[in-house]
């Protein structure tokens, strides 16, 4: 298995949680929960990351696991 860096970013005005998965590519974005969004790359259709739309209402940093190891970092 393969290790990837994990790295979010908060918009506190956007109430918007962005996590990608390794490098960032160009991606599209489907919807599997009510503002929960999967990203997967245009071309190998891998799992690049999620977008959380409505952070706080939907429970903030309690809601969120990541499997480990996993390096992550945490911008604000």
């Amino acid at each position: 298995m393969t290790r990837k860096e994990i790295s979010m970013f908060y918009d506190k005005e956007a109430d918007t949680l962005e996590i990608t998965i390794g490098e960032p590519s160009a991606s599209y974005f489907d919807e599997v929960e009510n503002d929960l969004f999967e990203a997967h790359d245009k071309e190998t259709n891998e799992l690049k990351g999620y977008k959380v739309f409505n952070f706080l209402k939907r429970g903030g940093m309690e809601n969120i696991k990541i499997l480990l190891p996993a390096k992550v970092n945490i911008s604000d």
